[in-house]
């Protein structure tokens, strides 16, 4: 029963179809007139570009360009990649210079080394003559 409802819908259509054709030839007048002409329009447009363009060409190109384009995001994204890795050991090692502690010479040797430093420095101040300014 459910293929007979298809057939008879099918059939009503096609009647429809020829009759409305048939009226328009007729009257001279079209059913929804702008509509269709819009839809004329870019049928041509479309049946134009697959006659007039090359789309294996075009195909190829696109593709080139869009592997090119996936190439230089790759490459972009490993170099951030590799200076965010860097910037991190850069902070790393830096932070590890800084806990180091420096052994150096006792502190009472280096103030007796500045004392001495700073007499020597006083006797220099005492005993240079005085250089008239120009």
């Amino acid at each position: 029963m459910g293929y007979l409802a298809f057939i008879l819908i099918t059939l009503a259509l096609l009647v429809g179809f020829f009759a409305i054709t048939w009226y328009e030839t007729h009257r001279g007048a079209r059913f929804f007139s702008a509509p269709r002409a819009r839809l004329d329009r870019q049928v041509e447009q479309v049946e134009f570009i697959l006659t007039h363009v090359d789309l294996s060409a075009f195909l190829r190109a696109e593709t080139r360009r869009i592997g090119a384009r996936i190439a230089h995001d790759g490459a972009h994204l490993s170099l951030q990649a590799v200076r965010a890795t860097e910037r991190f050991l850069t902070r790393v090692v830096r932070r590890l210079r800084t806990q180091r502690s420096v052994e150096g010479p006792p502190r009472e040797s280096s103030r007796e080394f500045v004392k001495v430093l700073s007499d020597f420095k006083g006797h220099l101040d005492a005993t240079r003559p005085e250089v008239p300014e120009i």
